[in-house]
């Protein structure tokens, strides 16, 4: 007769379950049943007026996190999103940025994406630590201020604007621009390097400024058309106001050809919110469209098959998430002693990042991006049609 059974069972389970974790100390895969989560943030404006670039960005930067999650996140803890609307709007940028750093489980930002929004931030993120790569963010002053946080994917304004400056010499050839800035330091920034290069080879330039708030451009336009431009430059951060602009222009009879930067270049707002009107105008791009390259089809593919057509800096916002999740991946070893620190260090060693973008990506000791173009485009039966390229020179400060 067996006296307590279930005493010696007790004791074989417990002598098993014992063998069993000295064999998984010995083989090194004992690991916490789950890793806490890691926080990365989205800073963009997805309300206002240039809502639909920054919604558009934010659902690149939500693939990115998706695919890397299914592959394991960072080294086994998963990635989540801090969105944060700026609105593009600097005061709110600030808020973000108080937010975002307040968060210890924040390691890294993906934005702001928009120069002055950036430029607002800036010393809250550097004061805490906290590493942003922005996606499309082009004033040059934002990388020469000695951010050690500050990263972007985009040429800057002073390599932009001697090349738009270039391609109205060489191409257009006018006699008299007429620059026109919406007084943001994306709109005036730019718009202040396109100038002196004009200036520098003989083209008169005249200028006035409206506000991001305008709607009724017939003061500008009327001095617009008395000066009889052979091209009007709209240094302008919202497509759906220059193309507002040049249909009340055409009201007034105004026959000038028109340029912009690369904020302007967006389909549905530029070319089809002017109702045809924006045939022939010219835009500045700071990277090759993003249907051009091949090795962005497939995530073109999903993207528009999940949120639709696509604006003009999404491929740019996946492409920074990716970036600033592969520097997170090799910040350290042990994913539970990623630090912010230590992805500032590992995205400033970035170098040669092949992603989605068509060239190699790296940063220099700035954080500017290396090895990156300006492209020209033409608006053209209702597309952008690539015109000209140029590469990112920057003039040595």
């Amino acid at each position: 007769m067996m006296k307590n059974p279930g005493g010696k069972l007790k004791v074989i389970s417990l002598a098993l379950a014992t063998v069993a974790l000295l064999l998984m100390a010995a083989t090194g895969v004992v690991r916490p049943a789950k890793l806490s989560p890691i926080k990365i943030g989205a800073a963009g404006p997805y309300t206002g007026d240039v809502s639909k670039i920054g919604l558009d960005g934010l659902n690149a930067i939500r693939m990115a996190v998706d695919e890397a999650n299914a592959t394991g996140g960072i080294g086994g803890r998963k990635i989540e999103i801090v969105e944060a609307d700026d609105a593009a709007d600097p005061s709110k940028a600030i808020l973000v940025a108080e937010r975002l750093a307040m968060d210890r489980a924040v390691i890294g930002v993906v934005g702001p994406m928009n120069s002055a929004t950036a430029q607002a931030a800036l010393p809250t993120y550097q004061r805490a630590g906290l590493a942003i790569i922005s996606q499309s963010a082009t004033n040059p002053d934002l990388t020469e201020m000695g951010y050690k946080v500050m990263h972007r994917i985009c040429p800057r304004d002073d390599a932009q604007g001697p090349a738009s400056a270039r391609f109205i010499v060489e191409t257009l050839k006018p006699k008299t621009v007429y620059i026109i800035d919406d007084k943001t330091t994306y709109g005036q920034g730019l718009s202040d390097q396109v100038e002196p290069a004009l200036k520098a080879a003989g083209v008169r330039v005249l200028r006035g400024q409206i506000s991001m708030e305008d709607r009724d451009f017939s003061p500008i336009l009327t001095r617009v058309k008395s000066s009889a431009p052979d091209l009007v430059y709209l240094g302008l951060a919202n497509p759906a106001q220059a193309a507002s602009l040049i249909k009340q222009a055409a009201g007034l009879g105004l026959k000038s050809a028109y340029m912009g930067g690369d904020g302007l270049k967006e389909k549905d707002q530029l070319i089809d919110g002017a109702a045809g009107l924006a045939e022939g105008m010219f835009v500045t791009s700071i990277g090759r469209d993003i249907k051009e390259i091949p090795e962005a089809r497939e995530f073109i593919r999903k993207f528009e098959s999940k949120y639709g057509a696509m604006s003009v800096f999404g491929g740019q916002s996946y492409e920074a998430a990716c970036i600033l999740i592969d520097a997170a991946r090799r910040a350290h070893s042990d994913p539970m002693k990623i630090t912010r620190a230590n992805v500032i260090a590992a995205l400033g060693k970035t170098r040669d990042y092949r992603g989605i973008l068509g060239f190699p990506i790296s940063f220099d000791s700035k954080g500017d991006v290396v090895g990156a173009n300006i492209f020209v485009y033409q608006v053209k039966g209702g597309n952008f049609v690539p015109v000209k390229e140029y590469p990112a020179t920057v003039p040595a400060r």
